[in-house]
C-alpha cells in the first residue's frame, strides 16, 4: 500500500455512517498524521475537521473532542520532535570529533557543518509546517471554545496552549478568548488563561488593551452558555426569571477574612488586576468599557442593555486600591451622562410632542393628564416610545453606578469635584481608607426592564412607560442639580482671585470642566480625556 492508499483507507472508515467506527478512525488518523502531517492542510482534512467542530449538537460531542486532541497531539508530537532535533544539533559536532580521524580533520568539519545544518533546515521545515497547520485550524478552534461543554472548553485550552507555547501566530488573536477563559467556572482552564495573558502582558505590553472590549463581549457569551448548561443540568423546566439575567459579579469563592473585604468580585476581576498597576492602562480600560454604553443607532457595533449590565457589575466590583480608580471613573461617566442624557431627554420630549401635542419643561411631570391620551394612542407609537425610552436605560445605568460608587467608597460630591485626573500620580493614587462592603449594587429599575413582560397587559404598559419617563427625567435632573450646587458650594469657599487664578492655570480644569450643563452644547464636554 502508498502512503495515499492508507490514507484513503482511513477516509472510507471515517465516513461510514456508524459512530463508533468514525471515532476509532479518527483516533488513529492521528498516529497518520503524525508522520505525514501535511495532510493537515490539504482540502480533504480540512473540510473533515471543520465539519465536525461545527456541528455542535450533543451527539457530535465526542467527535469535536477527538479532532481537538489530534490537533493538540500533533503541535505536542511537534514540540518534541523540534527539541530533540536541537539537542542533536547541539551535540553533534562534539560527538563526531570523537569518532573521526586526526588526518580526516578537514573532511570531518566539511561533515559537521554539512550534517548540522541539514538538522537545522529540518527543524525549520517543522516549524514552519506546525504554523501552516495552526494558522489553518485557528479561528474555528478559538470559536468552538463558546461551547456549553465543560470538556470541549478543555480541549480548546489545550490546543491554544500548545500553540502559544510555540509561537506559531500572532498572539493578539487570542486575547478576547483568554479574556473569556479567565472567566471560565472551571478552575484549569482559568488558570492556564491567566498564566497566558500574564505571559503575553510581559512579552507585549499593552498588546491586551487592544482586544478589551470584545473580550467582555465574549465573556458575557461565555456566561449565557455557562448559565444554559446549569440550568440544563439541574434540569430546571421553569426557569427563575433573576438567574436568566447575566451579572458580571460573582460570589468570592472563599469566605472574607476581614471587614474591608466584598463578599462579590467582578467576573473580569482578573483582567483588571493585571494593568491596574499602570495609571494609562486601567484609565484606557475604563475609558472603553464606558464606551459600550454608547447606544449610537448609526454603528453596527451597539450593545444590548444586558451586556451594559454586565459592564457596569463588574465596573461596579472592579478590585479598586486607590482613590484614583473610583473617582476617575465617575469623572466619565459624569462626562458620557451629560452628552447622552440631554439628547435623550429631548427625543422623547420631541415625541410627546409629535404626537400627544404635549410640551414638557424641567418641572414636573403631570402623569394623569398624559395617561389618558397614552391610552388613545395605537400600539405602533407606543412601541416607538417604548424604543427611545429604552436607549435611555444606559444612562440611567450608569448614574445608579455613580451613585453605588459614592455609597461604597464614602465619596461626597466636594471630593468629585475637586478631583483633577491631570495631577501628579502621588496625589491621586492615594490607597482607599474606607469601603462599604455590605453594600450590593442592585440596580431594580434595569433589572424589571430586562425581565421578560410576558404577563403585563397593553395598559400596564403604557402606565409603565410613562412612568419610567419620570424617573429618567428626575434622575438627569437631579444629576444636573447636584453637579451645577456643588460648583457653587466650592465657588463660595474660595476666595475670588484663588478661583480665577487656579482656572487660568489649568484651562480644563476641575471646576470650569465639571459644571456641564444637560442642554449644554459645550464641545469640551465629549469625554475625549487622554489618560
Amino acid at each position: 500500500f502508498s502512503v495515499e492508499d492508507i490514507f484513503q483507507l482511513f477516509m472510507f472508515f471515517i465516513e461510514r455512517p456508524d459512530s463508533v467506527i468514525k471515532l476509532k478512525s479518527l483516533v488513529y488518523l492521528y498516529f497518520f498524521l503524525q508522520h505525514y502531517g501535511q495532510y493537515l492542510i490539504e482540502d480533504t482534512i480540512r473540510q473533515l475537521y471543520n465539519t465536525y467542530l461545527l456541528d455542535r449538537r450533543p451527539s457530535a460531542a465526542q467527535l469535536r473532542c477527538q479532532v481537538l486532541i489530534n490537533l493538540e497531539e500533533y503541535f505536542r508530537d511537534c514540540i518534541r520532535r523540534m527539541a530533540e532535533q536541537d539537542i542533536d544539533y547541539l551535540h553533534l559536532p562534539t560527538t563526531t570529533t570523537t569518532t573521526t580521524n586526526i588526518n580526516d580533520d578537514e573532511n570531518s568539519n566539511d561533515a559537521h557543518q554539512i550534517t548540522g545544518a541539514n538538522l537545522k533546515d529540518t527543524t525549520d521545515i517543522h516549524s514552519e509546517m506546525a504554523s501552516s497547520i495552526a494558522q489553518c485550524y485557528l479561528r474555528i478552534v478559538l470559536d468552538t471554545y463558546l461551547s456549553e461543554d465543560e470538556i470541549i472548553r478543555q480541549c480548546v485550552r489545550k490546543v491554544v496552549t500548545c500553540i502559544l507555547e510555540q509561537g506559531l501566530v500572532h498572539p493578539v488573536q487570542f486575547i478576547p478568548f483568554l479574556i473569556a477563559m479567565t472567566t471560565d467556572r472551571d478552575i484549569n482552564i482559568q488558570q492556564s488563561a491567566e498564566q497566558n495573558l500574564q505571559d503575553l502582558d510581559k512579552t507585549n505590553p499593552g498588546i491586551i488593551q487592544t482586544k478589551v472590549m470584545h473580550g467582555f463581549k465574549m465573556s458575557y457569551q461565555l456566561q449565557k452558555l455557562l448559565a444554559i448548561a446549569n440550568n440544563n443540568k439541574n434540569n430546571n423546566q421553569q426557569l427563575n426569571l433573576q438567574f436568566d439575567i447575566i451579572r458580571g459579579m460573582t460570589k468570592v469563592a472563599v469566605a472574607p477574612t476581614n471587614n474591608q473585604q466584598s463578599p462579590y468580585c467582578s467576573v473580569n476581576h482578573f483582567l483588571y488586576s493585571l494593568i491596574r498597576s499602570s495609571r494609562v492602562y486601567r484609565r484606557g480600560l475604563i475609558s472603553q468599557l464606558l464606551k459600550m454604553f454608547d447606544n449610537d443607532t448609526t454603528t453596527t457595533t451597539s450593545t444590548t442593555l444586558e451586556e451594559q449590565l454586565f459592564v457596569a457589575d463588574n465596573l461596579a466590583y472592579f478590585p479598586y486600591q486607590v482613590q484614583d480608580e473610583p473617582l476617575y471613573l465617575i469623572e466619565q461617566i459624569d462626562l458620557t451622562v451629560s452628552v447622552s442624557g440631554s439628547t435623550q431627554l429631548q427625543q422623547f420630549r420631541d415625541l410627546l410632542k409629535q404626537y400627544l401635542d404635549y410640551i414638557d419643561d424641567d418641572e414636573g411631570i403631570d402623569i394623569n393628564k398624559l395617561e389618558d391620551k397614552f391610552l388613545n394612542l395605537s400600539d405602533t407609537i407606543i412601541d416607538e416610545l417604548n424604543q427611545c425610552l429604552r436607549t435611555s436605560k444606559s444612562t440611567m445605568l450608569l448614574l445608579l453606578l455613580k451613585s453605588y460608587l459614592k455609597d461604597v467608597y464614602s465619596l461626597n460630591d466636594t471630593k468629585i469635584t475637586e478631583y483633577d485626573h491631570t495631577e501628579s500620580s502621588k496625589i491621586t493614587d492615594r490607597p482607599i481608607i474606607s469601603r462599604k462592603v455590605n453594600v450590593k449594587f442592585e440596580p431594580k429599575i434595569i433589572l424589571d426592564t430586562i425581565k421578560p413582560s410576558n404577563h403585563i397587559d397593553n395598559i400596564q404598559r403604557r402606565k409603565q412607560i410613562l412612568k419610567d419617563f419620570a424617573d429618567f427625567k428626575r434622575y438627569l435632573l437631579a444629576f444636573d442639580t447636584d453637579t451645577d450646587d456643588t460648583v457653587q458650594t466650592i465657588s463660595e469657599l474660595l476666595p475670588t482671585t484663588s478661583l480665577t487664578s487656579k482656572t487660568k492655570k489649568k484651562p480644563g480644569g476641575t471646576n470650569k470642566r465639571r459644571k456641564v450643563m444637560i442642554d449644554s452644547d459645550d464641545d469640551s464636554a465629549d469625554g475625549n480625556f487622554q489618560p
